[in-house]
């Protein structure tokens, strides 16, 4: 993948098991004030892509942790752990 192409979720999989890239969840609140997680693909020389759905382009967002940690498990069926970012309780 060029570091100049947007990441979209269809592409996800394939970013991972043949372009070495690694996957990261960014905290940030909803409308609602609520927690939820975006998706960032990091490129093997460290650069970040924002992951964009495909079919609306929008970004990849999960609403609960337990979703995130479903992801992943799919993404990396062999992981024993994935690390769940957090807000500062006064960062609304």
């Amino acid at each position: 993948m060029d570091s100049s192409q947007q990441l979209v979720s269809n592409y996800v999989r394939s970013f991972v098991e043949q372009d070495g890239g690694s996957l990261r969840f960014a905290p940030i609140r909803d409308e609602d004030g609520r927690m939820c997680w975006e998706l960032y693909g990091i490129l093997p020389d460290g650069v970040e892509r924002k992951v964009m759905l495909s079919k609306t382009g929008k970004p990849r967002i999960f609403k609960s942790s337990d979703a995130v940690i479903a992801y992943w498990q799919d993404i990396y069926p062999e992981a024993s752990e994935v690390t769940i970012p957090i807000l500062k309780s006064g960062n609304k």
